[in-house]
C-alpha cells in the first residue's frame, strides 16, 4: 500500500484556470476511487491546496501509472510524496469517518 501526499504549487497554476484544473483533478481521483485504485481520498483540513490518497497498489510503478494522468502531475503543478507502508491493523470503524 502507498500513501500519497499531494501539495499544489500555487505559483504554477495558470491564472484563471484554478477551478477548471480542479474539476479535471476531481474527475481523475473520482474515477480512480470508483475503480478501486484509491481506498481513501481527501483534502487536508489544516493545509490549503493539499491532500492525501491511499492506494492498495502493489508497486511504486503502479502508483506512477495512476498519477501520470492527474492534470496537476502532468503539468508539474503539484508535489507528490509517495510512501510505501503496511497496515497490520485497520479499524472496522474506518468507514464511520467518511465525510468527516
Amino acid at each position: 500500500m502507498f500513501i500519497i501526499n499531494q501539495t499544489l504549487k500555487a505559483d504554477k497554476i495558470p491564472a484563471g484556470k484554478g477551478e477548471e484544473l480542479f474539476q479535471q483533478h476531481a474527475a481523475w481521483f473520482t474515477r480512480h476511487f470508483e475503480q478501486g485504485d484509491f481506498l481513501l481520498v481527501g483534502p487536508y483540513t489544516d493545509k490549503q491546496m493539499a491532500g492525501i490518497m491511499i492506494t492498495g497498489a502493489e508497486t511504486r510503478e503502479a502508483v506512477e501509472e495512476i498519477l501520470k494522468d492527474d492534470v496537476y502531475y502532468a503539468g508539474g503543478m503539484a508535489d507528490y510524496e509517495v510512501r510505501s507502508f503496511k497496515a497490520p491493523m485497520i479499524s472496522p470503524a474506518l468507514a464511520d469517518y467518511a465525510g468527516k
